[in-house]
């Protein structure tokens, strides 16, 4: 079955809601973005909810040093690098932390993209699952904008055997479509289920609900 990420997560109100869903992954935004959070915080919405899914930090270009900082702070489960990280540094990431690395790449708007087969499988030894979004120059993720989804089977086969990780402009109205016809490994999304900027509860249940209907 595909999983659900649920990224962007501010508050243990919209966490205990996920918990009691039972979403496969909740994620935690640490770069540059209105959905940031410290490690601080974010220790303090897992806290507040005892039993919550695992626990997934968005970075963008972060050094060890920050890794480590926040990693001492927040109990998370799998780190995710959402920049321009080259491999040799989420194999450095892996190595030195002993968690899960996901690996976040842009999609333009031609088959194959910015995501070139080549690019692609230099990550495939040295992350553990990878993440395709949508390209935007200004910004690393959470664009709600949807790339072409024809170009998911090309990017499936580059990445195999790693998980394919499907990001950007997914919402209640077009989930189904998205699993019935390309069967991704695990959707993540944030302004797909928000409200004026915030996680809205009702689109949460509504999302879900789709996703395990298809």
């Amino acid at each position: 079955m595909t999983q659900i990420k649920i990224c962007g997560i501010k508050r243990a109100e919209t966490l205990a809601c996920l918990t009691q869903l039972a979403v496969d992954y909740v994620g935690f935004v640490f770069a540059f973005s209105k959905r940031q959070v410290t490690g601080q915080q974010a220790e303090a919405v897992l806290r507040a909810v005892p039993g919550h899914p695992p626990a997934v930090g968005v970075f963008v270009n972060p050094s060890l040093a920050e890794l480590e900082e926040v990693l001492d702070q927040a109990q998370l489960s799998v780190i995710q690098l959402h920049g321009r990280e080259t491999p040799d540094f989420c194999h450095e990431v892996q190595e030195r932390f002993s968690l899960p690395v996901w690996k976040a790449m842009a999609v333009g708007s031609d088959k194959g993209g910015d995501t070139e087969a080549e690019q692609i499988k230099a990550y495939r030894g040295v992350t553990n699952a990878l993440l395709f979004d949508t390209y935007d120059p200004a910004l690393a993720g959470g664009t709600g904008k949807r790339f072409s989804w024809e170009q998911i089977p090309f990017l499936q086969k580059c990445a195999s055997p790693l998980p394919c990780i499907i990001a950007g402009g997914i919402h209640g109205e077009n989930v189904g479509e998205l699993i019935r016809n390309y069967r991704p490994s695990v959707i993540d999304v944030s302004s797909g289920v928000e409200t004026e900027g915030e996680k809205d509860e009702q689109k949460i249940r509504e999302f879900v609900g789709r996703v395990r209907e298809a």
